[in-house]
């Protein structure tokens, strides 16, 4: 029998460099306040396609960056992002 058609005896090296590669770092979003849109930070978009409204890069509060385009509240402060005062 053929040795190298058997699965390799070391399961990572039959892994691709995309799962092996070290973890990158945050996705950052930006947010718009008036409809809760959000976009990565690398679209260089900075107002709301939606309604123009400028797009908040980080909590107006605490300053803590977006990383979560579901964030509708500061995970630093509690800031209301989608309404922010």
């Amino acid at each position: 029998m053929d040795s190298s058609s058997e699965p390799p005896d070391d399961p990572a090296g039959s892994l691709d460099s995309a799962t092996t590669s070290a973890p990158t770092a945050a996705v950052r979003y930006r947010l718009c306040p008036r409809c809760a849109r959000a976009v990565p930070t690398t679209s260089g978009e900075r107002y709301c396609a939606n309604d123009g409204t400028r797009l908040l890069d980080a909590c107006p509060q605490c300053h803590a960056p977006i990383t979560s385009p579901y964030a509708r509240y500061c995970v630093r402060c509690g800031t209301d992002l989608k309404h922010p005062s």
